[in-house]
């Protein structure tokens, strides 16, 4: 298992915020509460002739793909082990500096960097509470299912098995 510093990104995000990210896998549970909701209600039996505007075959397949934890879409390392995006600028530059996190560059903010207002930002907050306080505020917005992108709090129970 990784030690949550381990998922702090190059470019200064958590992993743990990002709904790909195997422990949260949004994505995944949505689909499967979807797919599971579409077939109990029989959907399959009558939707494809009654709504011809929608192609309910594709649509589960979609929800199929979506459950997919083996599929790009659930990253199981952070960028640093190897996941997210192998073309990704940040990730390249800091590997050339030698560099855990882009904010740690004495050229910070640079010009790969300078008009992006949110790493601005990002780096401001790091660097005012400091690594330790910093992390322990993104651990606590994941515990509470904060997603990065979307910067939204979801929550989604999806329990096969309720609680006694």
């Amino acid at each position: 298992m990784m030690k949550p510093a381990d998922l702090i990104t190059y470019c200064g995000g958590y992993c743990g915020l990002c709904a790909r990210w195997n422990e949260n896998a949004i994505l995944i549970r949505l689909a499967d509460v979807m797919s599971e909701l579409v077939d109990s209600h029989g959907y399959h039996h009558w939707m494809p002739f009654e709504v011809k505007e929608f192609d309910y075959n594709e649509f589960r397949k979609a929800l199929d793909f979506f459950k997919k934890e083996d599929s790009w879409l659930v990253c199981w390392k952070s960028c640093r082990g190897g996941d997210g995006r192998p073309d990704c600028e940040i990730r390249n530059c800091c590997r050339d500096h030698d560099l855990r996190l882009c904010f740690d560059c004495k050229e910070f903010p640079c010009p790969k960097v300078k008009e992006n207002a949110k790493m601005i930002e990002q780096a401001s907050e790091y660097r005012k509470l400091g690594k330790e306080e910093w992390l322990r505020r993104q651990i606590e917005k994941a515990e509470q299912k904060f997603e990065a992108h979307t910067e939204k709090y979801y929550q989604v129970y999806a329990n096969k098995h309720p609680p006694a």
